[in-house]
């Protein structure tokens, strides 16, 4: 009788490659560590000036990923972080922000550019001083820019994609009561507003084609920091229709350019900050 396996039995030999299962893991964690590396392996690249600027299609799967909250997420919270200097001296640092969702997983850092004593006497002192925040993934990638160029009367902000591809521009707008900014596409036509309404201080409305969005929110941080510093802290509240991409990274300039100009000021803080979030909450008239 001959000793020759059976060809046909897939339990001897595997010809089907396709049809196999995976396998179990094994205890010692040894079979997933590998399978993880080959996924990194498999990350798509990104598609550099293909498609709308700062369109997810084109981003690489490991991008996407990082920036699910900001894409995805019902609501993010942006908190300004500041250095002891500027408590106790007030000497103004960088900027600095940490944007997590709602879970408090951190979807991206961001950081104003500018090293050295020449960078930091211009912040101080100079006043046409132009300023640009880098947002950066976790991995250490610039997913999102905002360069705000000194202006006279208007705050104007530019946004570039991960890809430096200009994004958009916001830009401050003349209103007799409230505040107003506009979100301009690259070509210049009006894609949303934000309104800030006159007994709302701490509250910006995002609205496109006459409906509401998103709202971006100044929450109160504390009577000391309130008090001392100008490090503030917003919430941007996404409708569930608001499942565009580029206009959510828009949304999030809106709050960065937001804060650099109405509150990002010692003579703007005040202990008085409860009072005003109370106005906001219990205010009718949104």
């Amino acid at each position: 009788m001959s000793n020759k396996p059976n060809l046909a039995n897939s339990e001897e030999l595997e010809l089907d490659w396709g049809s196999r299962q995976q396998r179990p893991a094994s205890q010692d964690g040894s079979d997933i560590a590998v399978a993880n590396a080959a996924q990194l392996h498999e990350v798509s690249p990104a598609m550099a000036g293909k498609g709308p600027p700062g369109d997810p299609r084109y981003m690489s799967t490991e991008m996407r990923l990082q920036l699910a909250g900001l894409l995805e997420a019902p609501s993010l919270r942006m908190r300004q972080m500041r250095e002891l200097a500027e408590v106790l001296i007030g000497w103004e640092s960088k900027n600095r922000y940490e944007v997590c969702d709602e879970t408090g997983r951190v979807t991206v850092y961001v950081g104003e550019t500018g090293d050295g004593w020449g960078s930091a006497l211009k912040r101080n002192f100079w006043p046409f001083y132009k300023a640009r925040l880098e947002c950066v993934t976790l991995g250490g990638t610039v997913a999102l820019a905002l360069e705000r160029p000194w202006s006279f009367l208007f705050a104007r902000a530019h946004l570039y994609a991960w890809d430096g591809r200009e994004l958009g521009t916001i830009q401050q707008r003349f209103t007799f009561l409230g505040r107003r900014l506009d979100l301009l596409s690259p070509g210049g036509a009006v894609v949303a507003t934000a309104e800030g309404p006159l007994f709302k201080p701490w509250t910006f409305r995002i609205l496109q084609r006459g409906a509401e969005v998103a709202v971006v929110r100044k929450r109160w941080s504390g009577l000391l920091q309130e008090a001392f510093t100008d490090a503030d802290t917003f919430t941007l509240e996404f409708a569930p229709e608001c499942t565009d991409a580029r206009l959510r990274q828009m949304i999030l300039g809106v709050a960065l350019l937001v804060d650099l100009t109405y509150f990002d000021n010692r003579d703007n803080s005040s202990p008085v900050g409860t009072g005003l979030q109370l106005l906001d909450w219990l205010n009718p008239w949104s």
